[in-house]
């Protein structure tokens, strides 16, 4: 009788769980996401090659990280297109003259695929660049597929790193987490896509999203008192420890000395955490001068960087546009805009030293 019970009880939990799976396999993949960055990631555990799906072409209105599903939440048409490495690309571009890598900010989320930073620079370049964007990944990510000869030397590497975090420690032994029987698992999971509908259908986004609606869950943001459509990840609560400076630029200078090694020229690209840009809206008393004191150390030790905080600085003395969205933590296509053009021209005006004379094959 017992055991009958039992029967009953596991048929009562385990169905839910097999239907979930077999309607998540299926649906289209941001069908229970409120966006496209959850929606495409690998988070089961699954073995795959990538990171996010590859070779996907998926559009919807989605909203931002910081209060969906409340009356301050913005619906942006997004389009989004990976390659066949998962990465943001209309196509694989095994050596390109710029490679962005970073973090998401570098990859668009809360961005259509025509208003990411790879995209913009490529479009609006004079100079008949080729872009590729590797973001999010790690400075290890990029030597591992350097060593596998999956890509090719850029000629450029602009890295980009959030202000609240500090950058990936170059690893020495980084192919020893690739071993071949982990490399033969990811080559069978991957064969057709398999992978991705195993993945949709294990992240069981269905029981999630019925789980968020009944818990009414709105985002984990914190609203400005001060402008209400406003919301920042941490508000008052975002730090800034000087203590980093110091192990955040030996870690770039590591960087910088790598890309020199492989006739790489390095481009830095802090992003401002969001709470910075708008620190009135927190409120702060003063706004935190984390990057500036880090940019001038950067300058001091020959590392070529784009002074992010004093551009959006500078643009919002006399304009009321915003840089980044208000219900989420990124920045928006305007924000993108104004570094893209940044980089355009500190590459173009410093030809010489982004370009060296040995390198072949790029007019300026």
């Amino acid at each position: 009788m017992i055991k009958n019970f039992l029967r009953k009880l596991s048929y009562f939990i385990l169905i839910p769980f097999i239907v979930s799976g077999i309607i998540d396999a299926f649906l289209p993949i941001t069908f229970f996401t409120h966006r496209h960055f959850e929606a495409i990631s690998f988070q089961s555990g699954i073995p795959s090659k990538t990171k996010f799906y590859p070779l996907i072409s998926s559009q919807m209105f989605a909203v931002g990280d910081l209060c969906h599903h409340t009356p301050f939440e913005v619906y942006k048409n997004e389009r989004w297109v990976t390659d066949k490495l998962g990465y943001r690309n209309e196509k694989f571009i095994r050596k390109a003259d710029i490679l962005f890598l970073g973090d998401s900010f570098f990859q668009g989320s809360g961005l259509s695929q025509e208003e990411t930073i790879s995209e913009q620079v490529n479009r609006k370049s004079t100079k008949h660049w080729s872009t590729y964007s590797m973001a999010p990944s790690d400075i290890n990510v990029f030597l591992r597929l350097l060593e596998e000869r999956v890509i090719s030397k850029p000629k450029i590497l602009v890295f980009s790193c959030v202000e609240r975090n500090i950058p990936s420690k170059i690893e020495n032994d980084f192919n020893k987490k690739n071993g071949n029987l982990r490399n033969v698992l990811k080559s069978v999971f991957s064969y057709h896509n398999m992978n991705v509908y195993l993945d949709k259908a294990l992240k069981h986004y269905s029981l999630l999203w019925l789980k968020a609606r009944l818990s009414e869950s709105k985002g984990l943001g914190k609203q400005s008192p001060i402008r209400k459509e406003m919301f920042f990840l941490k508000g008052k609560n975002q730090k800034y420890p000087l203590e980093n400076i110091p192990n955040t630029l030996k870690i770039l200078k590591s960087y910088k000395k790598l890309c020199d090694s492989l006739d790489i020229s390095f481009l830095f690209v802090p992003m401002p955490n969001k709470e910075t840009v708008y620190f009135n809206y927190v409120p702060f008393m003063k706004q935190p001068d984390y990057l500036l004191k880090l940019n001038t150390l950067l300058l001091k030790d020959s590392i070529e960087t784009i002074n992010t905080l004093s551009i959006y600085n500078n643009y919002l003395k006399h304009s009321k546009r915003l840089v980044y969205h208000t219900d989420d933590t990124h920045w928006n296509k305007n924000g993108v805009a104004l570094i893209s053009n940044a980089i355009i021209e500190k590459i173009s005006t410093n030809s010489k030293v982004f370009f060296h004379k040995t390198r072949k094959g790029v007019h300026l």
